[in-house]
């Protein structure tokens, strides 16, 4: 790898593939800067919302009691 230092997996790829996208659907159907801005930012917030861990507790054992 030419640039070790950036330490970049392939989730990073395709989180900046789908910023291009939305770079490109913007200069296609002439967004403003706010919907481009607004439309990154609920891309990163799906993207951390994905890799949020699932919680493991038993969320309805008082039910079982």
């Amino acid at each position: 790898m030419m640039y070790s230092y950036l330490k970049l997996g392939p989730r990073d790829g395709i989180l900046l593939i789908s910023v291009f996208i939305m770079l490109v659907l913007t200069l296609v159907f002439k967004w403003s800067v706010w919907e481009f801005v607004s439309s990154v930012i609920a891309i990163i917030i799906a993207f951390l919302a994905g890799s949020m861990k699932p919680n493991k507790k038993d969320v309805l054992a008082f039910l079982k009691k």
